[in-house]
């Protein structure tokens, strides 16, 4: 395994004493802006900060006698510390999750992109030919223009696309790994979903082209997910699928566990859900920008309560 070079060891560094500073309880809006400006300043950072959060998320995924008193969370109020953070980073470098194919890994996963959002963040962008994107929490996507087409691959998460008509008729394209979504004068939006991607369209229409599959023509007010395959059955769009793009998150009728799945895009950290209360519905319109209001509004209007061990570490129950 090739070792980290001095840069990103001073960026993993910074990023672990930001982690720190991030979860007191005096942390103002002074800090949360000069954390957001180190983050931007350099891809290093954000590479860094990608495996700090890794490497919390995994010590809460793993049994405590694994990772130690210190390091987990798990059902305890305590902190993790900057020296517990470095401590699991140095960890995740000793097993190959850190190093120079981590950080090739960065480049192509999302991190170096040319636009790109944070955990509950949200952008605008206008492209160069006035077309409009629209990134949700957690995304990332490169533009790829040339003379002959307009091209967007989408790294990872979501973006709503409103396309400008092309001086040059250029065709605009979305790539994704799975295959291409080609815009016919529209508004859509297309989602990273693991072993699918997943188009909405609200204006127009768009061709879908699986990788090894045949298109298809999807319409206004319809939706589907595809695999490098096949794309699956086409539905009807769901009431305020797009209202997102207007930081609002719409639940109608919906199963609790599947809106805090969605609900949990926009916050750091574990956002768990009892099975006890898995079936409870919930109808509304939640701000993505406060997922803890939306959370306490979930316990005065169901038989719910949140139980919440950090600001990371936070499970929804039966009350």
């Amino acid at each position: 395994m090739t070792t980290l070079d001095s840069r990103q060891m001073t960026a993993i560094r910074q990023a672990a004493q930001w982690f720190t500073t991030l979860q007191g309880e005096a942390v103002t809006d002074a800090d949360q802006s000069a954390w957001r400006q180190w983050l931007e300043a350099c891809a290093e950072n954000r590479w860094a900060w990608e495996q700090v959060q890794g490497v919390q998320q995994r010590l809460h995924g793993m049994p405590a006698g694994l990772t130690g008193r210190a390091l987990s969370l798990a059902g305890q109020p305590q902190k993790i510390g900057r020296r517990s953070v470095l401590k699991g980073l140095a960890l995740a470098a000793g097993t190959g999750l850190l190093g120079y194919g981590g950080y090739r890994e960065a480049q192509t996963s999302g991190w170096m992109a040319d636009y790109r959002t944070a955990t509950g963040e949200q952008r605008q962008v206008t492209l160069p030919d006035g077309s409009h994107l629209q990134l949700n929490t957690a995304s990332a996507v490169d533009m790829a223009y040339s003379a002959s087409e307009r091209r967007l691959v989408v790294r990872e998460g979501e973006v709503l696309i409103t396309t400008a008509a092309d001086n040059a008729g250029r065709p605009f394209f979305v790539q994704t790994p799975h295959g291409t979504v080609q815009a016919l004068g529209t508004r859509f939006s297309v989602r990273r979903a693991g072993e699918q991607d997943h188009v909405a369209v609200f204006e127009h229409q768009v061709r879908i082209t699986p990788l090894a599959g045949q298109p298809l023509v999807l319409a206004t007010g319809t939706q589907c997910a595809f695999n490098r395959h096949q794309a699956d059955a086409v539905a009807p769009l769901n009431p305020g699928q797009d209202a997102w793009a207007k930081g609002v998150l719409v639940a109608n009728d919906q199963r609790l566990d599947a809106f805090l799945a969605e609900l949990a895009r926009y916050r750091r950290g574990w956002l768990r859900c009892d099975p006890a209360v898995a079936g409870l519905r919930i109808s509304g319109a939640f701000a993505v920008s406060d997922t803890d209001q939306a959370l306490h509004a979930l316990s005065t209007s169901l038989p719910v309560r949140i139980e919440q061990h950090t600001r990371y570490w936070v499970t929804v129950t039966a009350r």
